[in-house]
């Protein structure tokens, strides 16, 4: 099979489209990574996959009516030489924005779509009666690869400006919005630990000083400064920001006693995945398809903080001592190479019937 993946890889990418490609070649098939090829393409293929709907115009907000005209007519003009359109169903809508040009670019794309990958039950079952002209199939978020899975916490925390006997606690991930910091620290002040500290590991928010040239821009640094020091002085709680190199990453992962899955409103997090292949204890929401990831998993789902007691964390945290090569071992059944290739492999063996196949 012919296979076009509409996407650029760069050294900073995520792993997901390289794990997938790689998957895709080593089961025979000619892939082809260019997002140039998918606005003009210069040869015929058998798939176009599809990762983000926004990734077409740089992840923006302010999406033109030309720009999603454009995207419509080169969507029409790859279906004219019968190519099936494979999408990743990461999240109904963008993670960036919503605006009608951004929803309507999301819309159309779905809508365009003949084969839809999940990346669990829930959104499957929610989403393929809206997009009944589209085989549903669930596609279990890959393994990561880049990390090192090997160091020991001992070593990986001497690396950390974290001191020795501090219980951990770190949230990876781009925090995306002032709820998500709130459900963590909500968990974080309940843990009943003396000598807890916790990290978030990319932040926007509280490390954002900009240039004062306004009253709004002085009291954006003004609010950023003061919460910055009242968590650190009040709760032992650091933000950082910026790119993470990932023997740095793996170095938090390593050396943390507790990850929180920051996310409260969308479907999916990757980080429920790295945490896992470090063997270490989660709680999150278990919004969408990450409550029965949580639940394969045996991790904590606390959809409101509030609700939750004290002891119940505590228990929860006692009850996984001892259990980081099990969690492991869960993670690497749930997601291995064999189980994707055969998910790969049913899908580029699907005939297309007017929206059905003989799955």
């Amino acid at each position: 099979m012919k296979i076009l993946f509409a996407y650029d890889i760069t050294d900073h990418d995520n792993e997901f489209v390289r794990i997938h490609i790689r998957l895709l070649k080593e089961l025979g098939h000619e892939v082809t990574a260019s997002l140039q090829e998918f606005w003009n393409p210069t040869a015929e293929y058998d798939f176009v996959i599809i990762n983000w709907p926004d990734y077409f115009y740089g992840f923006r907000g302010d999406i033109t009516d030309e720009e999603v005209e454009k995207f419509n007519d080169a969507i029409e003009n790859l279906r004219k030489s019968k190519p099936k359109i494979i999408t990743f169903y990461h999240d109904e809508y963008s993670h960036y924005g919503r605006n009608p040009n951004l929803n309507l670019l999301y819309d159309i794309c779905y809508d365009k779509t003949d084969i839809m990958l999940h990346l669990g039950e829930y959104s499957k079952h929610k989403d393929e009666k809206i997009y009944d002209r589209s085989v549903h199939l669930v596609m279990h978020h890959p393994l990561y690869r880049e990390y090192n899975f090997d160091i020991e916490k001992k070593k990986a925390r001497a690396a950390l400006p974290v001191r020795n006997g501090r219980f951990l606690v770190i949230v990876p991930g781009a925090i995306r919005k002032k709820e998500e910091i709130d459900y963590c620290i909500s968990i974080y002040r309940k843990l009943d630990l003396p000598n807890k500290k916790l990290v978030f590991l990319r932040s926007y928010h509280y490390t954002y000083f900009p240039k004062i040239s306004s009253f709004f821009t002085a009291r954006k640094w003004v609010k950023n400064k003061f919460f910055s020091k009242y968590y650190k002085y009040f709760g032992n709680i650091r933000f950082r920001s910026g790119y993470l190199k990932p023997e740095e990453l793996s170095n938090w992962l390593a050396g943390s006693d507790l990850v929180i899955i920051p996310r409260t409103d969308i479907l999916n997090s990757g980080v429920i995945f790295l945490a896992a292949q470090y063997g270490k204890p989660m709680i999150g929401t278990g919004f969408g398809n990450m409550g029965e990831q949580l639940d394969f998993l045996g991790q904590k789902k606390i959809k409101n903080p509030k609700s939750v007691e004290k002891k119940e964390l505590m228990d929860f945290i006692e009850s996984q001592k001892g259990n980081s090569e099990k969690l492991k071992e869960r993670i690497a059944e749930y997601s291995s190479d064999e189980k994707l290739k055969e998910v790969w492999s049913r899908i580029l063996g699907i005939e297309m019937f007017s929206g059905t196949s003989d799955l």
